[in-house]
């Protein structure tokens, strides 16, 4: 019972954003890989509409171990910014 999309730049890899729906499922986090990154960048994670910054990973670590999203509600949702910051 969860939801997702993602919308990455895969011509440039520069980035994207990422959006994740809990829709009543049990379990109140979820791992959120993201594909279609550059393995070898670091990309910089941040909350929107906020800017507030989460986590920096490289597209390896993004397509690999993913992004720990957690949500309180039982109906809820997030949207992130996917930055590459070299």
């Amino acid at each position: 019972c969860w939801d997702g999309f993602q919308r990455i730049n895969s011509e440039t890899q520069s980035g994207g954003i990422i959006g994740i729906f809990r829709q009543g499922a049990a379990e109140m986090q979820r791992n959120v890989i993201v594909r279609n990154l550059d393995p070898n960048a670091v990309y910089q994670i941040k909350e929107a509409p906020t800017g507030k910054k989460i986590i920096t990973l490289t597209g390896k670590e993004l397509a690999e171990k993913g992004l720990l999203v957690k949500l309180n509600k039982l109906y809820d949702g997030a949207l992130f910014e996917v930055c590459k910051v070299n």
